[in-house]
């Protein structure tokens, strides 16, 4: 007599989870028998699947059940693969002989039996009227007492304590405890049972099952186990022999690959146009500021830094976190050759004390001569009078948080610089401030910045600056020889990696994508990226501090090296590139690192 438990006894002896794989066509069997597949469940279920058609259609009288799965079975699974068959019977025509049937099984190969489609599906009246008139789960039990007797292993389907015990008492091999149609995927199914629910219902009846027959295995399926990890979490818990898989192992996986290779092949007019040749000046612009998104919004971006960057006027730039606006506050200070130094806040601190910090006084008067004398009080206070600096440039970021007191020094500032000569004014600092979007900030902001506003579009509104970040901090991530030849192999995307990135939505942003690439990277094979090394981990986000903030004299040195190093690091390792990058002079970084410990 066939005993399935005897093939996979030593899996049990050291925990390793029974697997079987329900489907409809041979092309599913060969990898799931390659995967490991512990046996295979030939079901006209998956045969529908495969057609187009959703599981719930073997539950309807579209053709016989057990003539559709046997002619599959036995042209598709039967011999091809060395894995066990087991073949889904339908028992509800009365006419059929089921002893019959079993021994026709038994003669063609199968090495057990299945019952499905079955009534346990069915609820309510009709349940109640198939039993009534014999065409129910009885039946079933009967057929799978007789695929005993012929040698056959006898696989049962129950939700039910009832359902259960019946197939218990006709000394099955295997109890499938069955949770209902399987979630998730495009033809999703609305779910009687969440994950916790089932492990406790499926822990209670196997405990009893332990006690009363300990040689049955005892599998789960169905309803939301759809991943790895919800199987396990049930498995665990329930204390389980294993699963088994219908949709979870055709339908699901097929859909997303299908779904992510046609996307992937959509995407070529994108990477067309981000291979796109660009100017010269756009090219130069790009080196010097470190961006290298390619969408509309970004080159309006780049376009209004290059104006912006000669006037002395204030700034105000506008958009969420991560989205490159420290970025674009470092470019206008590099690209404007202001020479001088460039200082980063945060909104606290210059709500602190707002007339010390950025002007170095306690009180001040409006005109030119009250200027000049502010001018003079700022080698007294050092770098707290901030807007003294000469030809610097000072960031306050989160400047939807600065304080009414603040915004109003800021304001009589710039009106008190507006009526200077040009000669005077240059004396000053630039100010730019840096803002959530408008919804989160001062409306007096707006006003205040009206003549010289940049706002920078969130990554998922320009999703096809995507796929230029993404190779461009890859390129950061091969280090190069003295002779600008790369030193390892060239890091890649595949297509169904870039499918991936372009459907994430990005909520940290640039930011966000540059650590996803980095981890990527770290997991990557010969230097292929696919969709299963990119994790989209929610990034914490730090606005203590941006690692392209330039030192200050307030910063202490560690935080300086860090910020040398990602400079560095961010530019090959090139210093001249990298002093440009920072607007400072070559001399300046060599004794910078010099300093810092940072040469050898």
């Amino acid at each position: 007599m066939y005993k399935f438990a005897d093939l996979v006894r030593s899996k049990l002896i050291v925990g390793e989870p029974i697997v079987g794989v329900a489907i409809g066509a041979g092309m599913a069997a060969v990898p799931a028998a390659r995967g490991g597949a512990d046996f295979i469940l030939a079901l006209n279920a998956g045969r529908y699947r495969v057609m187009g058609a959703p599981s719930l259609a073997s539950m309807l009288p579209l053709a016989d059940a057990n003539q559709l799965t046997d002619e599959f079975a036995q042209r598709e699974l039967l011999g091809r693969v060395s894995t066990p068959v087991f073949f889904g019977a339908a028992c509800f025509d009365p006419r059929l002989d089921l002893e019959r049937l079993v021994e026709n099984l038994a003669k063609a190969g199968y090495a057990g039996v299945a019952n499905f489609p079955t009534s346990i599906h069915y609820s309510g009246r009709f349940r109640q009227a198939l039993e009534e008139s014999g065409m129910g789960f009885d039946r079933e039990v009967e057929m799978l007492r007789h695929a005993r007797d012929v040698g056959l292993g006898a696989f049962g389907y129950a939700k039910t304590m009832a359902e259960v015990a019946a197939l218990e008492s006709a000394g099955i091999d295997i109890l499938c405890l069955n949770f209902g149609w399987n979630a998730g995927g495009m033809r999703n199914v609305a779910q009687e049972f969440t994950l916790d629910e089932a492990s406790d219902r499926a822990r209670r009846i196997f405990r009893r099952l332990r006690h009363s027959n300990p040689d049955l295995i005892c599998l789960l399926e169905g309803g939301p186990i759809v991943t790895p990890s919800d199987m396990y979490r049930v498995w665990h818990d329930a204390k389980a022999d294993g699963y088994v898989g219908g949709s979870t192992f055709d339908r699901l996986p097929v859909e997303t690959a299908i779904y992510q290779m046609t996307s992937a092949f959509k995407t070529v007019g994108r990477l067309r146009e981000v291979e796109q040749d660009q100017t010269r000046t756009d090219v130069e612009i790009r080196r010097l500021t470190g961006i290298v998104g390619q969408s509309v919004a970004m080159l309006t971006v780049i376009d209004q830094i290059d104006r912006l960057s000669m006037l002395d006027l204030p700034v105000l730039i506008i958009g969420e976190a991560g989205t490159g606006r420290m970025t674009a506050a470092r470019s206008l200070h590099v690209l404007g050759r202001r020479g001088g130094t460039y200082i980063q806040l945060q909104a606290a601190e210059v709500n602190r004390a707002p007339e010390k910090v950025l002007l170095g006084t306690s009180g001040y008067a409006t005109g030119k001569m009250q200027f000049q004398k502010m001018h003079a009080t700022a080698t007294r206070y050092g770098h707290e009078a901030l807007l003294l600096r000469e030809r610097g440039t000072i960031v306050i970021d989160n400047a939807q948080d600065l304080s009414v007191e603040a915004l109003s020094i800021i304001q009589d500032w710039e009106e008190e610089r507006g009526a200077l000569g040009k000669e005077e004014k240059a004396s000053g600092a630039r100010l730019i401030l840096i803002s959530a979007p408008e919804r989160d900030f001062n409306l007096a902001i707006l006003h205040l910045f009206q003549a010289a506003i940049i706002r920078i579009a969130s990554l998922r509104d320009r999703p096809e600056d995507v796929l230029a970040y993404s190779r461009h901090y890859l390129s950061q991530l091969v280090p190069l020889s003295p002779t600008g030849a790369q030193m390892a192999p060239r890091l890649e995307l595949l297509p169904d990696a870039i499918r991936k990135l372009y459907a994430h939505d990005w909520p940290g942003n640039i930011r966000e994508l540059r650590k996803v690439i980095e981890q990527a990277a770290m997991r990557a094979k010969n230097g292929m990226i696919g969709a299963s090394e990119l994790n989209f981990t929610p990034v914490v986000q730090n606005n203590t501090m941006s690692p392209a903030a330039p030192p200050t004299a307030a910063l202490n040195p560690m935080t300086e090296a860090e910020w040398l190093l990602d400079a560095l690091r961010r530019n090959r390792f090139r210093r001249g590139e990298t002093a440009d990058f920072l607007g400072i002079s070559r001399k300046t970084l060599y004794n910078r690192m010099r300093s810092l410990g940072l040469l050898r």
